[in-house]
């Protein structure tokens, strides 16, 4: 096994490690004398167990759609969704430090549920691990000739030019002095990728070092319902 593979299921191992241990802590704790008769602590590790397997089943996902998008296997499933509806309850998991601009005109689309809402809670958790000091989110939707555009901006740390082709490769991490530690397999911008060429749409970026980024999808008027 090379250094790379080695690296690479290290990574993998931890990722679903931490998940598995935050589960495997909660159900203790519920099981503990300290939360009878304490529905607050019970509601709490609840809600912990909650979150923690829908982010294992979020990573499981992401490495099942890459593997079958190497096998030219990967189907988007679609179904009329509304993404102003959408984006807001993805919004929820998020606090003050997300806005939504939600201007869209037409808001019904064709789309894969699963994968539209594991899209674009990738772009708002990267945004988030890439702001540092300055945790100001915007999710703006719009409507042009072109189609639906919806853009995920931050203040973050940015991306040097010369490095924003490269972000949607798998296991690829931006890394620098001014780049922060952050959790993760490197595949989530990978995995966006293949789904926006599912369904036939486009993801572009603009960056500045210091300044922030934009990741923007564009969803073509053949898409609407």
């Amino acid at each position: 096994m090379n250094a790379l593979t080695t690296q690479t299921l290290h990574t993998l191992v931890h990722e679903f490690q931490t998940p598995i241990a935050a589960i495997r802590m909660a159900a203790d704790v519920l099981d503990s004398p300290i939360t009878h008769n304490n529905p607050q602590r019970t509601s709490k590790y609840v809600q912990i167990i909650r979150e923690e397997t829908d982010r294992l089943q979020q990573q499981v996902e992401v490495m099942l759609s890459l593997a079958r998008a190497d096998r030219h296997a990967l189907y988007v499933c679609v179904e009329p969704l509304d993404i102003h509806e959408l984006t807001r309850s993805i919004a929820q998991r998020h606090g003050a430090y997300l806005t939504l601009n939600l201007l869209a005109t037409h808001t019904m689309l064709l789309a894969d549920r699963l994968h539209l809402t594991n899209v674009l809670y990738n772009l708002i958790d990267n945004a988030v691990k890439y702001s540092q000091h300055q945790l100001d989110i915007r999710v703006t939707t719009t409507s042009s000739d072109l189609g639906l555009r919806v853009a995920i901006s931050d203040r973050g740390v940015g991306i040097p030019l010369e490095l924003q082709e490269q972000i949607f490769q798998p296991f690829f991490r931006v890394t620098g002095r001014d780049s922060p530690s952050v959790k993760g397999f490197g595949l989530g911008l990978c995995y966006v990728k293949k789904i926006m060429e599912a369904h036939q749409w486009q993801i572009s970026v603009q960056s500045d070092i210091g300044c922030g980024s934009e990741f923007s999808i564009l969803i073509p008027a053949s898409s609407y319902q």
